[in-house]
Order: structure tokens, then C-alpha cells, then sequence
């Protein structure tokens, strides 16, 4: 029977896209009932009915031998097709969530799958970087039986001679062109797809390569044709064509060599491919309309080891060009002490006789630069035609979004400071600097720019290292609602951090990245790796969003969360929404609406939340990996109790639409719904379930016979496991609570995932130093006793008291100030 199981001809290839459970159908093992986990690779034997597959099981990571000559039942919608190829890449991949991301863009998919022998590929050796990349030929694809099952791609680097931990191995399956360069194995992750268009000089580029391809001697046509992108700041000369008449010259013009070696040679090379090169190049520039720059190319030792210059490079450091007459005309104003300029400085560049603006990411001597000379590397804030990803001679110095990056001499570059008040820009020098904002001073407190990713912070025990004053987000001019909100966010959890990273797309605004890129390294990573944002950099996004979002006041009024939350992460983030409801509609946040009932003294928030959901008749589609919960309140004007207590485990299993859930008489399977029983045989949303015993009996009373019972849809996986295992129960955990008091906004947040983590208390204007013109210092507070508040017996210690006024001071704001609560599925977040 197993031969003749192995021996089915497959329908379809899949990836699993979700952890389901399926039901075995075929073949010998020790269980009925397994979990298929995300990720996992799957062939559909027999298509049987209603969307249910026979499906064989191949497990590459687990390495278990359940899956061995077995075949399950399992849902379509719990899959990903893909093509039989692509699904034979997919199993050299380890990472099942690599495996998820690959199957889920059918373009790159696409595109790989048409990849064949001989052709031209990126190589990213670093699959979450596929900006730091390298030009590769692809020599092999097939199976290699040593590194495991699946397919992999033998490919040759152009630009590198280092060896790999597979170069060895290479040499059993292809014999790269050249005897000393580089090879490697690679999976599909590591590959992306290459095109003309992935460069001004795409097609320049791929003609060298493919002249280097023809078999000619690698040490000398290496030093021949070298393209050189040193920036034009760096060039003593150079040639602008005049495209406006669109009058392609017969020839490029090539600038004298400053180096003779390898001079005549060159130009050799160049003549030979002249014609070639013409039209593709000016073609490419017009499409683009960008100037054609002659390039320059010369030999150095110094550039021995590369082979060809980065396209990136090529476009985009020749940035400081002028045409001679603008820069008689047009002075730009130098700092006269360079030792001002430090990492991390804001700066004002001249690039193409324009003003740009930025921050500097590195600086130093490049080699080939002369001795003493200083560059920096600028990221710009709103990116150059011209520039990089952070690269320069294929050297990578920092890492950004593409055309954001400019390397350009020192002497260009100048300091700044923003004026809030009206958008000015001031130059100063650093060490004069007070941090200004409107003149008011904001102290001595640095509050550096911090690049790349920092994970949220996780504290176990005593919090007192991290708790005391100037600590969190220093608050200014009604700053509190965007202070307390983005602490209890971002400080120590990463259930938002999808905003913080998210590519854009042609949906999002031409400011989008501005904005990623102010809040995730200006404020978020300080906050994680520092414990303190300066008020002028939250001040600059509050700039931003006042300027790019529909919420008007930003900057100045006082304002709800909610508008905030609208403001950045709806409007201006363009972030999938977090909760999607079974009425159709999405949301970022939930408002809770509900009927005032007089005889609860002190309602908790799941009870809140399950009366809301039965009266407005919605469910959530499916578990979020994040909820934000609005208490029934408006402002600082009204709330409907007095006191409401956040709960601590909020339980999401009868909120969820075809969620499976218990009987509320006797613990099984339910299967129908009945609004009616509402707390009449229980408490909250799971007293109207009934298994159909139990909804029988229940409805034999006079009181009852009358009521409308709804069948549920229950999944055919747990109404085959309901005599096996117990319904699971599916809760969300309380990470933060902003509450309101007199127009203030605060925050109580877990500094930490589990359920042992301390709390903290955090108030971004908490004392303050100096009056009209003195500034705000923010503290964090540690909040031992918080989990007593929310427990059992502290509630029972709050509905006996009868004077608010004799609660402690956090307690009370917590209690009686509620107004948002976050909850967050630590198993979710991890897939989203």
C-alpha cells in the first residue's frame, strides 16, 4: 500500500500556510490527528469534496516520522499553492517562515522559476538585507545530496574571490568560467530575480558581464574594465552631455585617465562596445530622465578585489556635479570647524547646486580619497535620484532605504537645527547647540539618532535600574496623548514593530518613509536602547502629522489617542488594520459600547467587551495580534462608571467567528447559539453556547421554549476531535493601559512578555524644571502592586471600599482614569 501511496500522481504542490490540525486517512502510525505547523511543504494526492484535499506530508525540519507513508485530510484554505519547481526550492529553505514569505509573493516566485543555467542573478547572502546584494551567474540548479533535500542554485560571483562553506562542494556539479572566483550554493531565499531596470547602467552592465562571460583571461579583463564610481565631488574634471535634443552622440566621451595603467587597454574595451553602449545608455537616461554623467574610470590597487562597481554605486555617487557657471553664482555656506560634524548630525548638503537635508550616518577616508580628505555619508530625508542604499565602491558603510544615501566631501556639508515654530532651518554649530525648540530649553539630555533594528526592552525582577526621572518620552506643549500612546506601543513589546518596517508601496504617501524613518530611529530605538526621546525629536513627527494627516492641532491642542492612532497608523502608515470584524469592517482600535448596568459596581473589561460584542451582534473574524480596547468613556468629560478594572487574561474564545466553544452546561463541543440565555445559565458571552444535549434540556423550561437557538459553524477538525481533547480556550494579555485625568494622559505598561513581568507606571510631564521658558522631565515609576488591582481579591477589596479617595495613588488612576487598554496574543504576533 505505501509503494503504491508514493506512486500517486500529485495534483498540486502546497505551503502550509497556518498551524491546522489534519486527520489521518491512510498508512500506519501511532496517532489519528497531527498538527501540520506554518510553513510546512505539502503534495495534494486527490481532491475529495467541499475544499478538502488528500494530501502527503513532507517534513524537512521536524524531522519526524509521523508524516512517513501517511496521508491526511486537509483544508485548501489552510495552503498556499505553488509551482512544482518552486515547491522543489522551497524544500532546501529551513526557515518555515521564509517558506511563507517566498510562497506568498507569486511574482518573485514567478520570476525565479524562470530562472535557467547561464543566466544572471542578485545574490543576497543575508535573505532579511536584499539590499546588500551581489551580481551572480547562475551555473547549476538541481538537487545537491549532501546539503539535504530540495533544489539549489550553483551560482558564480562576479565581484567576490572569498570562499564559502559550499565552494568545495561546487566543484562536484559546475566549473565556474574563471579558475578563481567565487562559488557558492545557494537557496531560494538568497536569490532575487535580475533585470535591466535595476540600474541606469543596467544594460552597461550586463554587456561587460556578458563580454567577462566569453571565457577571456579573469586577471586581466578585471583591471580593464573596472568602472570606477568615485563621486564627482572627488573628480578635478568632468563631462555633462546635453540630451535636450535628444541628439544621441555616436560615442561616449571618456575623461582623461589620472592613472596610466591600464590605459590604452581601457579604452580599447570601451571602443569595442561603443556602439553598443551609445544608444542603450542615453535611452536609459531619457526614460529616466536623469543628466548622463561620463564616468571615469581608472586602476587602482586600491580596488583591486572588485570586479565591476556596484549599479547602486554607479548611479549614485556622482552626486556634487556642476556645470562650472552655477557654482560661481551659487556659494554654499561652510562650517569653519569640521570637528562640529559628528554621526548622528543633522546637515544641510549641496548636491546639483540644491540645498538637501539629512543626517550624517558615517565619516571617514574611503580608500582611494587623498590623504586627510574627510567624506561623510549623508542619509537624505527625502532621497536623490541619484543616491544608494548606504553603499559606495561596493562597500557597504551603513544601511537605508535606495536613493537615500550620498557620500560626498565634508566641506558640503553644514549643520542645522530645525525650527518647529516655522519650518526653518538654522544653521548652528553642534557644540553651540542648546536643543532648541521655539527657545525653550529642553536640558542637557542627548537623544541620539539610532539606525537599524533594537528588539523592545524585557526586564525580569526589580525594575528599579531602569525607573527614575528622564526616562521614556520627555513631553512638550500638550505632547502627553502621543507620549503615553507611543511608550505603552513600542518600549517593551514588538507587536507594532510591522509599522517600523513595512516597505512602501504605490498606495503610500511620498512622505511615507520620512515618517517610518522619524519614529522608528528617533524615537523608538532611543526609547529601546537609551530609556529617553528628547521632546524635539517627537516634536518632528508631530510636524509631520500635522502636516500630512487630516487631524488638525497636532502640534499644539490637546487631543485623544484615537486621533493620534488615526492620524499615524491609518492615514499616514497606510498599516493593515488590526481588527477585522465579521460585519465587514476593519478597524485599528475597538470602542466599547455598551448599556449602562447599575448593579455592576466595579465592571471588568471582559465583561465590557463581551456585553459590547452581543449587543452590536459582531465578531472578530479572527484572533488579532493585537487589541486596543476604548473604555466607555468621551475624554475627560464623561465615563459611564465610576471605576473599571482591566483584566489581566482577556478571553477571546467567543468573540471569534466559528471558534470552537464549550458547552456552558457540561464543558463539550459546542454547537449552538442561543442570545437569549444571556447570564442565565452562566456569565458573559459563554452562557448562550449548548452542545445539543445540553441546549435540549436547557429548553424544556416554560421560560425558555420560546427562544431562537442559531446553529454554529464548528470546524470538521474539532467536531472529529471533540472526544479527544478538550475545546481550547484562546486568550489575549494585557500589555499597557493609558488612562486620563484632568486633560493628562498616562500609561501603565508591562515591561516584559509572561506573566510574571513587572509593571511600570510612566508620565512624560511628571516634574518639571524652570518655568515659561524651562522644560519637562519624564519618569518611570515601578508598579509592584499593579497585578494585585486586577486581581480577584484585589477586586474584592475595591468594590467593599467606599471612598476612592483612600485608594492609592496609581490604583486610583488606574481604576478610576482607564481610558485604552492593549491587549496583545504573544502566539500571533509572531506570524504577523
Amino acid at each position: 500500500m505505501e509503494d503504491s501511496s508514493k506512486e500517486r500522481r500529485v495534483l498540486q504542490h502546497y505551503v502550509a500556510k497556518q498551524d491546522t490540525v489534519l486527520i489521518r486517512i491512510f498508512g500506519a502510525c501511532d496517532v489519528n490527528v497531527n498538527e501540520l505547523r506554518l510553513g510546512m511543504l505539502v503534495e495534494a494526492l486527490e481532491d475529495l469534496r467541499e475544499s478538502v484535499l488528500r494530501i502527503r506530508v513532507t517534513d524537512t525540519v521536524g524531522g519526524s516520522k509521523t508524516w512517513c507513508g501517511t496521508e491526511w485530510r486537509c483544508h485548501k484554505y489552510d495552503l498556499i499553492p505553488v509551482s512544482q519547481k518552486v515547491w522543489q526550492y522551497l524544500l532546501a529553505v529551513q526557515s518555515l517562515q521564509e517558506r511563507i514569505r517566498l510562497a506568498n509573493d507569486e511574482a518573485l516566485c514567478e520570476q525565479i522559476r524562470n530562472i535557467s543555467v547561464n543566466d544572471v542573478a542578485w545574490y543576497c547572502s543575508d535573505p532579511a538585507n536584499r539590499r546588500a546584494r551581489e551580481l551572480a551567474f547562475v551555473r547549476y540548479i538541481g538537487p545537491v545530496s549532501q546539503l539535504g533535500l530540495g533544489h539549489y542554485f550553483g551560482l558564480e560571483l562576479v565581484e567576490s574571490q572569498e570562499l564559502s562553506k559550499t565552494s568545495l562542494l561546487t566543484k562536484e556539479y559546475f566549473i565556474p568560467t574563471h579558475w578563481n572566483a567565487a562559488t557558492i550554493f545557494a537557496t531560494i531565499n538568497n536569490i532575487l530575480p535580475y533585470k535591466e531596470t535595476d540600474s541606469i547602467s543596467g544594460s552597461i552592465e550586463k554587456i561587460l558581464l556578458l563580454k567577462n562571460n566569453t571565457g577571456t583571461d579573469y586577471n586581466n579583463d578585471k583591471k580593464r574594465s573596472v568602472l570606477d564610481s568615485t563621486p564627482a565631488v572627488l573628480l578635478e574634471q568632468f563631462t555633462l552631455f546635453d540630451d535636450n535634443k535628444n541628439n544621441n552622440q555616436e560615442s561616449v566621451n571618456i575623461l582623461k585617465e589620472r592613472h596610466q595603467t591600464g590605459k590604452s587597454d581601457l579604452e580599447n574595451d570601451i571602443n569595442n562596445y561603443t556602439q553598443t553602449v551609445d544608444h542603450t545608455l542615453f535611452k536609459c537616461a531619457e526614460l529616466q530622465n536623469i543628466p548622463i554623467f561620463v564616468l571615469e574610470h581608472k586602476w587602482s590597487s586600491d580596488i583591486e578585489s572588485n570586479v565591476y562597481s556596484d549599479v547602486e554605486d554607479m548611479r549614485g555617487i556622482m552626486l556634487d556635479y556642476s556645470n562650472g557657471e552655477k557654482n560661481e553664482t551659487k556659494k554654499f555656506n561652510r562650517v569653519e570647524n569640521k570637528e562640529d560634524l559628528i554621526v548622528g548630525s543633522n546637515v544641510k548638503v549641496l548636491l546639483d547646486s540644491d540645498v538637501h537635508y539629512g543626517i550624517i550616518r558615517w565619516i571617514g577616508s574611503p580608500p582611494g580619497t587623498s590623504p586627510g580628505k574627510l567624506m561623510a555619508a549623508v542619509e537624505l530625508d527625502n532621497g536623490h535620484p541619484l543616491g544608494t542604499d548606504g553603499t559606495y565602491k561596493d562597500v557597504r558603510y551603513f544601511h537605508c532605504r535606495p536613493y537615500k544615501a550620498v557620500f560626498t566631501d565634508i566641506e558640503h556639508c553644514s549643520l542645522y537645527e530645525m525650527n518647529y515654530g516655522n519650518i526653518c532651518h538654522k544653521q548652528t554649530k553642534l557644540n553651540e547647540r542648546p536643543a532648541l525648540i521655539n527657545n525653550d530649553n529642553f536640558g542637557n539630555m542627548e537623544s541620539s539618532v539610532i539606525t537599524g533594528i533594537v528588539r523592545p526592552i524585557s526586564v525580569k525582577g526589580d525594575l528599579e535600574s531602569i525607573c527614575g526621572k528622564y526616562r521614556g518620552i520627555q513631553g512638550h506643549h500638550n505632547s502627553c496623548y502621543l507620549d503615553a500612546t507611543l511608550f505603552s506601543m513600542f518600549t517593551f513589546t514588538s507587536v507594532f514593530d510591522n509599522l517600523l518596517f513595512r516597505p512602501p508601496n504605490e498606495k503610500d504617501c511620498p512622505q511615507y518613509e520620512e515618517v517610518q524613518r522619524v519614529l522608528r530611529e528617533e524615537i523608538v530605538n532611543p526609547l529601546r536602547k537609551n530609556m529617553f526621546v528628547r521632546a524635539d525629536r517627537v516634536m518632528k513627527l508631530r510636524t509631520l502629522l500635522e502636516k500630512l494627516s487630516s487631524v488638525s492641532g497636532l502640534t499644539s491642542e490637546e487631543k485623544d489617542p484615537e486621533e493620534f492612532l488615526t492620524s499615524l497608523v491609518a492615514q499616514i502608515l497606510n498599516a493593515e488594520p488590526f481588527l477585522k470584524l465579521s460585519s465587514g469592517q476593519d478597524a485599528y482600535h475597538y470602542q466599547l459600547f455598551v448599556e449602562k448596568d447599575d448593579h455592576l459596581n466595579l465592571p471588568t473589561v471582559q465583561q465590557l467587551l463581551e456585553q459590547s460584542f452581543l449587543t452590536s451582534n459582531i465578531r472578530l473574524k479572527e484572533v488579532p495580534s493585537c487589541l486596543i480596547i476604548q473604555m466607555p468613556r468621551f475624554g475627560k468629560s464623561f465615563k459611564m462608571y465610576q471605576k473599571i478594572q482591566p483584566t489581566l487574561l482577556l478571553d477571546v474564545t467567543d468573540i471569534i467567528e466559528d471558534s470552537p466553544r464549550q458547552c456552558t452546561v457540561c464543558g463539550k463541543l459546542a454547537e449552538f447559539e442561543c442570545k437569549e440565555c444571556y447570564g442565565q445559565c452562566g456569565v458573559g458571552l459563554e452562557s448562550i453556547a449548548f452542545c445539543l444535549q445540553c441546549l435540549e434540556k436547557v429548553h424544556r423550561h416554560e421560560r425558555r421554549t420560546n427562544h431562537e437557538p442559531k446553529k454554529l459553524n464548528v470546524p470538521m477538525e474539532f467536531t472529529i476531535l471533540q472526544e479527544h481533547c478538550p475545546v481550547p480556550r484562546l486568550y489575549l494579555e494585557l500589555s499597557a493601559v493609558v488612562c486620563i485625568e484632568t486633560s493628562h494622559y498616562v500609561s501603565f505598561v508591562k515591561c516584559g512578555p509572561g506573566s510574571e513581568a513587572p509593571w511600570c507606571f510612566f508620565d512624560s510631564m511628571a516634574d518639571r524644571k524652570g518655568e515659561q521658558n524651562g522644560y519637562n522631565i519624564p519618569e518611570m515609576v515601578p508598579c509592584p502592586d499593579f497585578p494585585y488591582w486586577l486581581s480577584e481579591e484585589g477586586g474584592t477589596y475595591l468594590t467593599e471600599l467606599k471612598d476612592d479617595r483612600h485608594l492609592p495613588e496609581h490604583a486610583k488612576r488606574l481604576l478610576c482614569d482607564a481610558y485604552m487598554c492593549m491587549y496583545q496574543s504573544p502566539d500571533v504576533m509572531m506570524y504577523k
